[in-house]
């Protein structure tokens, strides 16, 4: 019979959730130089060698990758068992959407330029070795460093040990397999881990992290964040703030934007927030934010400007308004940005502005800032998210099992409405039932300025 050893954190591989070489090496069918050496060429899914990394060119060229076949033990003599196929791995239950903390230790530290998580196909077959066209072509989830050339940042390049990662899992049904690669910039190689996973029914019902997460307002003591709702089957119950990995606050759905107080000065603070649903199902991380307060007689940028909001779309335009931005020295015009690129200015007094030329039925992403009499630029306003009309300017009636996004208007009833918070309808939402919850009805004069377009 198998030795059994006691659970333990190793290095150079993932021990949590346990990888299919961790579990052999819990059963003694590896040793531990053998789990740490599951080692092949660098950037899966290619197959050739010498190639530079398409990020930073620096970087040592790649030695040849695994081939198929070999995806497992990463050709490495003592694991090829590893390849071997059927479905009587042990496996992780989990669902689709579900967030799995993947944790990696190293033997040896290398500098790190990313890690890669791929997933098999829906329509995989376990029967068969792995092999390149099992998986997905892109990663869903990568962790990457931008630093370069390597050798001048390698206190920025050098990954904490252990090395978590929260990864959210796509939608699948039954058994698939994750392969976790983590490649390393300054030799030719990449370490190669699968870990096998049973998905549940019962998916797909956890809410999309945050986006657009920034900074409105810094000071010396405090910083306020905002960032766009988060959407799912079910509406949103609470947002979670993090200050590095401590939960500072949760807060009610209906507001996006969170205070951060008393802070030290000249001091740089890093942000995540977590969206929750109504029935506990808990989204990924939003991407990160650092965040540097002011020092102490430092001289500070203007206000954001604040509210930034929609009066109203056409098939072809936007008609934007915002609150005013404050600051020691006056405000000499704001600038209105479209997908990150500025498409206006206008007058200290005037806070509108009408975007025009768009294309029907299309979503623009936007935001304002202030200029002041010294041309210092303010931190940005909230990010909007508008949609242009069809050229129709017809409403479509509401329906149910549909998904329906903030901003989207529908008809029902005999009355307009506009949705208020993401969500999938069903019959215990009409638009009337949950009025200024998930929807706010459009005036009747309104409604008919709109239907007139």
């Amino acid at each position: 019979m198998a030795k059994i050893r006691s659970r333990q954190v190793r290095h150079g591989h993932v021990f949590s959730p346990e990888s299919r070489a961790m579990f052999a090496y819990l059963d003694g069918k590896l040793g531990y130089s053998d789990v740490n050496s599951l080692e092949a060429g660098k950037f899966f899914p290619a197959a050739a060698a010498g190639l530079p990394d398409p990020l930073a060119p620096t970087d040592i060229v790649n030695n040849t990758p695994p081939a198929d076949g070999q995806l497992a033990s990463g050709g490495f003599p003592a694991a090829l068992f590893l390849d071997e196929p059927g479905t009587d791995w042990r496996k992780h239950p989990v669902r689709g959407g579900d967030v799995i903390e993947f944790s990696w230790n190293y033997a040896a530290i290398h500098a790190t330029r990313r890690w890669n998580y791929f997933i098999t196909k829906r329509d995989w077959d376990p029967q068969r070795k792995l092999s390149r066209d099992q998986f997905e072509a892109e990663p869903f989830y990568r962790v990457e460093y931008l630093l370069q050339p390597f050798w001048e940042h390698e206190d920025g390049l050098w990954p904490p040990a252990p090395t978590k990662h929260e990864v959210v899992l796509p939608e699948r049904d039954g058994y698939h397999v994750v392969l976790a690669v983590w490649e390393v910039a300054n030799t030719g190689n990449a370490f190669y881990q699968v870990v096998d996973f049973e998905f549940g029914a019962g998916g797909g019902q956890r809410p999309t992290p945050p986006t657009g997460l920034q900074a409105s307002e810094i000071t010396t003591s405090s910083i306020e964040l905002s960032w766009l709702p988060s959407s799912g089957a079910l509406p949103i119950d609470f947002y979670s703030i993090y200050r590095g990995d401590r939960l500072l606050a949760k807060i009610d759905a209906d507001s996006t934007r969170f205070v951060d107080r008393p802070l030290d000065p000249d001091t740089e603070y890093v942000y995540y927030v977590r969206a929750t649903d109504i029935e506990g199902g808990q989204s990924g991380r939003s991407e990160t934010l650092a965040v540097r307060t002011l020092g102490d007689g430092e001289e500070r940028p203007p206000k954001a400007p604040t509210y930034l909001h929609s009066m109203g779309e056409t098939a072809h335009s936007v008609h934007l308004m915002w609150g005013e931005s404050t600051g020691s020295h006056p405000i000499r015009l704001y600038r209105v940005y479209r997908n990150g690129v500025p498409v206006g200015e206008t007058a200290p007094s005037r806070l509108e502005f009408v975007d025009t030329g768009l294309a029907a039925n299309t979503e623009y992403r936007y935001f304002v800032a202030a200029v002041d009499s010294r041309d210092w630029l303010s931190l940005p306003s909230n990010v909007l998210i508008a949609r242009t009309t069809g050229d129709t300017g017809v409403r479509p009636a509401w329906e149910t099992g549909v998904n329906y996004a903030v901003g989207d208007e529908v008809s029902y009833q005999g009355s307009a409405f506009r949705c208020l918070q993401a969500h999938t309808s069903n019959p215990a939402w009409t638009p009337d039932e949950t009025i200024n919850v998930l929807w706010v009805e459009i005036p009747a004069r309104r409604a008919a300025v709109n239907s007139a377009r």
